[in-house]
């Protein structure tokens, strides 16, 4: 007798029976942003789809651990960078929106490894349709027009003098929960399965593994099964995309699609750097349309429902002429005596909590933090009430694109999860163009500013940080690379895995390269244009497939 609930379109996999065979055309395994995408897409289609999310519905600790992994390169929390749990990553996302330009896609003779296999008339297709998910509106990215509607003659627009810097615009989604927001929509669909807490250990192949034939799903319990697709594709995010190939080896040891070890290589990373104050000759709030701070989903600054912000970027001439990448900086308003160093701590402990992180948290971080309480809540509660026009100072942020490397990469580390699998390990790795588009950047900024009577551009680095301190934005990209060559990407032009041809991967682990602007818009997009391509594909017959359980077993499949 089947189980009760079996026929619903969410499905917990704890419930099901060890063992179980359930059949689909196709079979997503993860979903966040990109699983979401294609399931909408597919839905349409009337082709039958079971999406694997090895989490819930909601956040779960016990499933956030298996993301632990071993770090080998710059400090990374890979536990806390992604969001096990339906909906993915969007549930912590915070809504940043910008598509890529023209030189994102072209190759760059001093940008080793760049360049896509299509230019950015192809991404325009989709960007529009990827606007609407994330919902936004489809206004462009004109600063004149942000600035008109949102702040106008309250704050300045900068007149820039000098021809390498340019002030560039990016939306605010809501942001849009993916889970959230589409699961009663994929409840009603007739032809779509969510299977919760569902973990992909396995793609499986035949002998030959130039076609895979399903995937091994095992719960927390060691619970055992099988889903039988006729199509698969990978959409569990820029580590564990890598990680699931190189654990599936039963056919080759290097893993599926790594016939030329380029699997898990080209890990990226937008590299933020947070060094220098920016104190205004004017009010601080003139400047308020370069201070996120401010217009970040501030309700009464929205076009048709729609916020955004300013930011300061290097013009495409300046990045050809001096062979740079693009470097976007940020103006973060502050007061006076605000402590960064302690609110950063403060951020510590709010994500050791908020993840339960308890092993990870550090007893002399909360003392700092309960010492520097009183300024400390004087700072949160200027930040919450965005009081610009108090500011002192700007602190300067800075996100540099990051520069495709061979060597940066994610590897299987001999840790295991509860699961029994290779934990990932990560070595991320910064170069010195990164670095150098960095301190070019800030020099320009200086120069303008001061030239220009903007205010005063202080470099210099704290004492107590002799080093230069490099954190990431939360984006992993580029570990299951497109190339038109076998030998330099895992995927082709159209996302399908080199010499398997009917293994798919999307996500933003298929950029091979990421400019410098946020990826959701541009993970949804890719996602839409490869549903449209599965769906133009022959083979599928529609309405086949579906659930089923019985006396056969994953492992005997």
């Amino acid at each position: 007798m089947l189980n009760p609930g079996f026929h619903a379109m969410f499905v917990d996999a704890r419930e099901l029976p060890a063992g179980s065979v359930l059949d689909a055309a196709i079979c997503i395994v993860g979903g966040g942003v990109a699983g979401i995408t294609l399931a909408l897409e597919f839905q349409k289609r009337g082709i039958e789809t079971i999406v694997l999310e090895g989490g819930g519905l909601n956040f779960n600790a016990a499933s956030q651990s298996l993301y632990q992994g071993e770090n080998l390169g710059i400090p990374y929390d890979l536990q806390a960078t992604r969001t096990r749990q339906f909906g993915g990553s969007s549930n912590c996302w915070g809504g940043w929106i910008r598509p890529f330009i023209g030189i994102d896609f072209e190759p760059r003779h001093w940008v080793p490894n760049s360049g896509w296999p299509f230019d950015l008339t192809e991404m325009q297709r989709f960007y529009a349709r990827a606007s609407d998910l994330v919902q936004v509106n489809n206004h462009g990215f004109e600063p004149q027009f942000w600035h008109e509607h949102l702040v106008g003659d309250r704050s300045i627009l900068l007149e820039l003098n000098d021809a390498s810097l340019e002030t560039m615009v990016s939306k605010f989604s809501p942001p849009t929960r993916f889970g959230r927001d589409y699961e009663a929509f994929l409840r009603t669909a007739q032809t779509t399965k969510v299977l919760l807490n569902a973990n992909a250990t396995e793609i499986a192949t035949h002998e030959d593994p130039s076609t895979v034939t399903g995937v091994h799903v095992a719960t927390y319990g060691q619970k055992m099964m099988f889903v039988r697709a006729q199509r698969v594709i990978l959409a569990a995010g820029g580590i564990e995309n890598a990680r699931l190939l190189l654990l599936s080896n039963r056919c080759d040891q290097r893993g599926l699609g790594n016939q030329h070890d380029v699997v898990g290589r080209y890990f990226m990373e937008h590299p933020r750097i947070r060094l220098g104050q920016m104190i205004p000759a004017v009010n601080a709030a003139a400047f308020r349309f370069y201070d996120a701070r401010y217009t970040y989903h501030n309700p009464k600054l929205a076009v048709d429902g729609t916020s955004a912000s300013a930011h300061l970027g290097l013009t495409e001439q300046v990045q050809r002429d001096e062979h740079l990448v693009q470097c976007r900086t940020y103006f973060r308003a502050c007061r006076a005596g605000e402590d960064s160093t302690l609110t950063e701590r403060f951020h510590e402990i709010y994500n050791a909590i908020r993840w339960r992180h308890y092993r990870d948290f550090k007893l002399r971080t909360f003392a700092t933090v309960a010492l520097g309480s009183p300024n400390l809540m004087a700072s949160l509660l200027y930040r919450k009430l965005r009081l610009a026009a108090k500011s002192d100072y700007f602190q300067i942020e800075s996100v540099i694109e990051p520069v495709p490397n061979r060597e940066s990469r994610v590897t299987l580390s001999a840790q295991r999860d509860r699961l029994g699998l290779n934990r990932a390990a990560l070595d991320w790795r910064v170069g010195d163009l990164e670095k150098h588009t960095h301190s070019r950047m800030l020099g320009l900024i200086k120069d303008e500013f001061e030239a220009s009577g903007v205010g005063h551009v202080d470099l210099e680095r704290p004492a107590a940080e002799p080093e230069l301190s490099i954190i990431g934005c939360n984006h992993h990209m580029g570990t299951t690379r497109m190339h038109v060559d076998p030998h330099r990407g895992v995927v082709d032009q159209d996302c399908t895995v080199h010499g398997i041809h009917n293994l798919h991967v999307a996500g933003s682990s298929v950029f091979p390269t990421c400019g410098n602007d946020m990826p959701t818009l541009t993970i949804v997009a890719l996602a839409l244009r490869l549903a449209d391509h599965i769906k133009a594909l022959h083979g599928f017959h529609e309405g086949i497939g579906g659930f089923r359980t019985g006396g056969e077993r994953a492992e005997a499949v």
